[in-house]
């Protein structure tokens, strides 16, 4: 979009229509200490000077393929067909809007509907909203639906949820008075018997995979939100339900998770889309909306808005959620990924993700010093290592001299300086498995004689 420039008239005139006396008084919500107080540092140059400028600030990046970089922690780089990017980005599917006039709208709204169905089908629920913003306020609204639910405040959280999801709950969750409790860890798996608290709570949540990439065990979680008559909320990645167990199998209520394994770009860091699906009797406390198919006057199948509990509708202050979109953009995404990768092709991508992460992990084990951080937990594609030296160290080595994203530091979640978490999906070759040995091989050789 071209910049149009004002004159001093045309911002008094803007400010006198808006009743305001400066443009500062604009900001007058925003802390003081957060502005910046002096000018941006970029003077004025010419168009061709500005394009120079900002391509030498993009070649600063450092660029890692697919098969150089091996971290997850919560983001994940999968294949997407050239069809699928090509797709999405027609004028039909660019809005992260849900469309409200069904007569116009018919293309979104069945590719939402199969968005919705896609969902249920994964998890083995009964019925799925149109998206949420991502996979953490999907967490986030799930809690708060099982509070309104059940009509308590107690929630029970394991010590493996990405913390950017507990941060979400605690960020957001304060006007509702919920009172979050750990679940602690014993390794690299959720401790369900350390709970021996009394009484009623809202929710268990369970995360599977877990932050440390461990498979959790739904029954023991099912088994501790009956102690409490509370619903059992399941966080879990998408792609790993084509092999693992459904939701709907441990006897999960809830489900939720991030959409962006589903093919969805990793852009650094989002936008992504969360998707959130639970049985049929929570639907009316259900947040966002809900896209259903029905038959029109002539008997034909047509695609409109059969839910929509949000405020700016009648509910007003008795909405079960503030959503105000959903995003339908990568909604369309994952769906279209879906659609052309097919169930079976979904079983080859999470089947080849845990086979390469077991790989990787087998041979750092047989020809370095690294060891399994809690080699009996199972786990996806994700795995915790430890190392003889710091994974900040071996980071940078790792970076520095074979040109490998190498993992996750877990130090940054508070865990032992020497623990890193490495991700391998079906990007992963062999050969890049044998580049990454190689170089962790002659990294630590070099620190046994002194070199690092």
């Amino acid at each position: 979009m071209a910049y149009i420039p004002h004159t001093d008239a045309d911002r008094s005139a803007m400010l006198a229509t808006i009743g305001a006396r400066s443009i500062d008084e604009l900001f007058e919500g925003i802390p003081a200490s957060v502005r910046l107080a002096r000018p941006l540092d970029f003077p004025a140059r010419s168009e061709f000077e500005v394009d120079r400028y900002f391509e030498e600030r993009a070649a600063e990046n450092r660029v890692y393929t697919p098969g150089r970089s091996f971290l997850g922690a919560g983001a994940y780089a999968h294949f997407t067909p050239a069809a699928v990017l090509h797709l999405v980005q027609r004028g039909e599917f660019m809005t992260c809007y849900t469309p409200y006039q069904a007569e116009v709208s018919q293309g979104t709204l069945q590719m939402i509907f199969e968005f919705q169905s896609h969902m249920c089908a994964l998890t083995g629920l009964d019925v799925a909203n149109a998206s949420l913003y991502d996979g953490a306020t999907a967490l986030c609204e799930a809690v708060a639906m099982a509070v309104r639910h059940t009509r308590e405040r107690v929630v029970y959280i394991p010590e493996l949820l990405l913390p950017a999801y507990r941060e979400v709950c605690e960020a957001q969750l304060v006007g509702l008075d919920v009172e979050l409790r750990t679940i602690p860890a014993r390794g690299a798996l959720t401790d369900w018997a350390a709970i021996q608290d009394i009484g009623k709570a809202a929710a268990v949540v369970i995360a599977t995979p877990n932050r440390l990439g461990g498979i959790e065990d739904g029954r023991a979680a099912r088994a501790l939100a009956n102690r409490f008559g509370a619903l059992l909320i399941a966080c879990v990645n998408p792609t790993s339900l084509a092999i693992l167990a459904a939701p709907s199998e441990y006897g999960a209520d809830i489900a939720v998770g991030e959409a962006q394994p589903l093919g969805l770009p990793l852009s650094f860091g989002g936008p992504y889309a969360g998707f959130f699906t639970c049985k049929r009797e929570l639907i009316r406390k259900m947040p966002g909306r809900i896209v259903g198919r029905t038959k029109d006057a002539q008997g034909r199948d047509g695609f409109v808005l059969t839910l929509q509990a949000r405020e700016q509708h009648i509910r007003r202050d008795k909405a079960t959620s503030n959503i105000c979109t959903n995003q339908g953009l990568f909604a369309a995404l994952a769906t279209m990924y879906l659609t052309f990768v097919g169930r079976e092709g979904l079983v080859e991508v999470a089947e080849t993700s845990l086979l390469r992460t077991s790989r990787l992990a087998a041979r750092l084990v047989a020809e370095t010093p690294i060891s399994r951080y809690e080699s009996n937990a199972p786990h996806f594609h994700e795995v915790a290592l430890r190392l003889p030296i710091s994974s900040a160290k071996f980071l940078a080595e790792m970076r520095d001299t074979a040109g490998i994203l190498a993992g996750f530091d877990l130090s940054r979640w508070g865990y032992d300086a020497n623990l890193l978490l490495v991700n391998c999906t079906e990007l992963v070759t062999e050969r890049d498995i044998d580049a990454y040995v190689a170089a962790a091989r002659a990294i630590l050789a070099r620190r046994e004689n002194g070199a690092v």
